[in-house]
């Protein structure tokens, strides 16, 4: 008999319907995590790629068997890589001892002549570690699974508890209030055999009867009654304990009404501003009221939904807050337009995003610009140049010696010697000059001379490898030095864009370092100046 019972047949049915879900939304997570994956490593090898374009286009285009065997160990070094070959035009072919016999998934970049970028001088193929790959995807579909199995089962056991008491046990009270009430008795009615785990049976039953039929009409009238006022009281507690803040405004945009949550979150400001506690003016509890006042009156007058962050006046202890608000307006039972609002505090949230715009612009060591973020400073700085006839300097800074402090004190020592070179330089350079770390111990400065004359461009390579020559004191009182490469490149004499002037700057550097290192060498010109 317990089967038939109501709330046990919907809870069978919402969990049939969760489990039918959780196969369905599994196996569409596992080809969405698959295809994620596949563009995620696609994308990590192509930014492998840059990382090592410049010495693999070196490699094929001198033949040089050792750097194209130092860029295969460096690709195969990372696990999402399970083979690469380079390959030049002249017929060196240096390839990862143990490459797959399988070519499905291999991706090819061409190679170019650094010195002449559109003259392709090779290839390179790389082959994803597509094994890794499907275990990452196996790892979150099972993840994803497994969630949808926990909440499958919260489901099924929350709906079970609540369909009991919600549904079952009302009915139940009133199928035997009906049995015990008489119109004009006071004595209760026994149950009818055969009806008393029957509550459809019941009712009908009582509803048969005369006398039993004005009764139902009175308990049912009760009934409503007590759900109306259940409801009230329901929707007042949801004001009164909802988490986000609540409030309603009058078309002079003073508060009507709040819920604790408001006060909580709004805080000290709003009993700061608080003259009169039922008419608080709210543009004032906001930094920038002439815009919140411009954008209510917005709200009222088209009648508009709303949505925006906005930050409160300053506290007490100077803490700042930002609020996610939502506007909209409602009519009370006079008819009077009023503004409804609700408001959640997302000060973690806006700061949260501020620090990642941060750290996707700047490389997480030096705190420099990185190369994405510096390559579009570099194109404006280029626009500008070009668009006020202005000479333009681009200076490609590469570490010497850099290798041999890695090798002989260890990554944190070299990572200490790239922050302090990085600070350096930033203390070397004026504020709207543009400093970025290329890549691995390479670093580009850009900056707009005052006057058009080598003597400018002198005293800030100068300045700079003075900085590189001085010593910097390591664990155990160590102190190192390092050298650097300085390749210069002007607009607009030695290119047109930012990438013709990089490659003219980095042909020049490399001239810098078999001229002896340590020293500035300018591109095209070959005028070099010593440190």
């Amino acid at each position: 008999m317990s089967n038939s019972k109501l709330h046990l047949r919907i809870t069978r049915i919402i969990t049939f319907g969760a489990i039918v879900f959780t196969i369905v939304a599994s196996s569409i997570s596992y080809f969405y995590a698959k295809s994620v994956e596949q563009k995620l490593t696609e994308k990590t090898l192509n930014q492998l790629f840059s990382t090592v374009k410049n010495s693999a286009e070196i490699a094929a285009f001198l033949d040089n068997e050792e750097l194209a065997q130092e860029v295969i160990e460096g690709l195969n070094k990372n696990d999402m890589v399970m083979a690469s070959v380079i390959v030049s035009l002249t017929g060196m072919t240096i390839a990862s001892e143990t490459p797959s016999a399988n070519t499905l998934g291999w991706l090819n970049f061409p190679l170019y002549d650094p010195f002449t970028p559109l003259e392709q001088v090779g290839e390179m193929f790389i082959q994803p570690n597509l094994f890794l790959m499907n275990e990452r995807v196996k790892n979150n579909t099972l993840e994803h699974i497994l969630v949808l199995v926990i909440q499958t089962l919260v489901i099924a056991i929350l709906v079970l508890i609540l369909m009991q008491r919600v549904l079952t046990r009302p009915i139940q009270s009133i199928a035997e209030n009906l049995h015990r009430i008489v119109p004009g008795d006071d004595h209760d009615l026994a149950c009818p055999k055969g009806h008393e785990k029957d509550e459809i049976g019941n009712l009908i039953a009582d509803i048969n009867k005369l006398l039993e039929s004005t009764r139902l009409t009175i308990l049912q009238e009760r009934f409503l009654r007590n759900r109306v006022e259940n409801l009230e009281k329901h929707f007042r507690q949801i004001f009164e304990r909802a988490s986000a803040g609540i409030f309603l405004l009058d078309r002079h945009l003073r508060f009507t009404s709040v819920n604790q949550a408001f006060k909580n979150i709004v805080g000290v400001a709003l009993e700061e501003r608080r003259v009169d506690k039922q008419n608080t003016y709210l543009p004032d509890l906001f930094s920038e009221p002439k815009v919140v006042k411009g954008l209510l009156q917005d709200v009222l007058k088209n009648g508009r939904q709303t949505a925006c962050d906005l930050r409160l006046g300053a506290l007490i202890n100077g803490e700042e807050r930002w609020l996610h608000c939502l506007f909209s307006t409602v009519k009370n039972d006079d008819d009077e337009v009023l503004i409804e609002g609700l408001v959640i505090d997302v000060t973690e949230r806006t700061f949260q995003m501020e620090r990642i715009l941060f750290e996707s612009e700047h490389d997480p060591l030096t705190k420099l610009f990185n190369r994405r973020a510096g390559e579009q400073l570099l194109n404006i700085l280029l626009t500008n140049a070009r668009k006020n006839k202005i000479q333009l300097v681009l200076l490609l800074i590469d570490m010497d010696g850099f290798k041999q402090i890695n090798d002989n004190f260890g990554h944190e020592a070299g990572d200490k010697v790239l922050v302090e070179i990085a600070n350096r330089m930033q203390a070397t350079m004026r504020k709207e000059d543009v400093l970025i770390r290329f890549g691995g111990d390479e670093f580009i400065i850009a900056f707009v001379p005052k006057v058009e004359s080598k003597d400018e461009i002198n005293l800030v390579v100068t300045k700079l490898l003075e900085q590189f020559n001085l010593g910097i004191i390591l664990q155990q009182n160590s102190i190192v030095s390092v050298g650097g490469s300085i390749g210069i490149a002007l607009f607009p004499e030695d290119g047109e864009d930012i990438e013709t002037l990089i490659a003219s700057a980095d042909v020049a550097m490399y001239q810098a370092k078999r001229k002896g290192k340590n020293r500035a060498y300018k591109a095209v010109t070959e005028s070099a100046q010593s440190a």
